[in-house]
């Protein structure tokens, strides 16, 4: 069928913004978020405000509901595995243990930045019908894999591991604790690192630096981001 030209052969719609989360890049960075140099994933917690159904309308009436708390020990804690490594001898493995450390770094810097937006309340005033998942928190985390992590990569990571002796405590071989509280003094050099080609994870490798048969361990990590 030709086409008349006499009547419109499209409708023309107002659609929100936040339909489309993916910016156009630009030389000044994103338009709704400040790139910090470096972000350190320590042990602090962010806290924030919002609706029960996770909209950011008005603080004054959403500080009187229960506050949101990110904890960045705990997500670190749920991002990462620490296993013995199977292909180690069998010496090996009863004496400086070898062992294996992976760890999620795209989703640890993902839920940081998302909860740090929520913090600075960065998108207050979107409604979960104002974006095309009709949900506000997809939304946002849309919108930092689209627009923010690529422009973040691994730096560094300090590994901490503090040595406990079994036989003056209740205690299993093999079995380590993580723990927030280990000292910084204890800080592990020897590691060896195998990052992810696209940088989304890393693998860390070391050797228990005392007898596994007498020594488990307390360890925690904290890692550092860098703007690219």
């Amino acid at each position: 069928m030709r086409r008349t030209y006499i009547s419109p052969e499209y409708y023309y719609n107002n659609v929100y913004g936040t339909f489309n989360m993916v910016e156009e890049s630009n030389f000044f960075g994103a338009k709704m978020l400040e790139v910090e140099d470096m972000i350190p994933i320590d042990k602090q917690d962010i806290i924030y405000y919002q609706k029960l159904n996770n909209e950011q309308i008005d603080l004054s009436i959403e500080s009187t509901l229960s506050s949101y708390i990110y904890s960045s020990s705990n997500d670190k804690l749920d991002n990462h595995t620490l296993v013995i490594d199977e292909s180690q001898s069998k010496y090996q493995l009863d004496n400086n243990t070898k062992w294996i450390m992976s760890i999620n770094l795209n989703q640890i810097l993902s839920n940081y930045l998302f909860s740090t937006l929520k913090n600075f309340r960065t998108f207050e005033g979107v409604k979960n019908g104002m974006n095309k998942y009709n949900d506000v928190d997809v939304a946002i985390r849309d919108y930092i894999r689209y627009n923010v992590l690529n422009r973040y990569k691994y730096k560094s990571i300090d590994l901490y591991v503090d040595y406990k002796d079994m036989r003056d405590q209740s205690l299993l071989r093999y079995k380590n604790n993580w723990n927030i509280n280990t000292p910084i003094s204890s800080k592990l050099t020897k590691i060896q690192t195998e990052t992810a080609f696209d940088g989304s994870s890393i693998n860390l490798l070391f050797n228990q630096e005392k007898d596994s048969a007498i020594y488990n361990f307390d360890y925690y990590f904290n890692i550092l981001f860098e703007k690219i």
